[in-house]
């Protein structure tokens, strides 16, 4: 099974221009169609999602406890 880079996105909660480096890298099975879209494999969508490292998002600094 086949999905679009909008549609892989949404479901794994990524950017999509995260995907397209990670097809250009060939870290990531797709092929495009007619259109010229890309669509990625659904098996190595998952497969990258079990592997990807996860960052916490950064901490901002409150005003207040800058000027503590």
């Amino acid at each position: 099974m086949e999905i679009g880079t909008s549609e892989a996105a949404r479901q794994f909660k990524t950017h999509p221009n995260v995907l397209l480096r990670l097809i250009l890298l060939g870290r990531l099975t797709a092929r495009k169609n007619s259109d010229g879209h890309w669509l990625i494999s659904k098996d190595s969508l998952e497969r990258w999602n079990r592997q990807r490292v996860r960052r916490a998002p950064s901490r901002q600094v409150d005003p207040a406890e800058a000027s503590a």
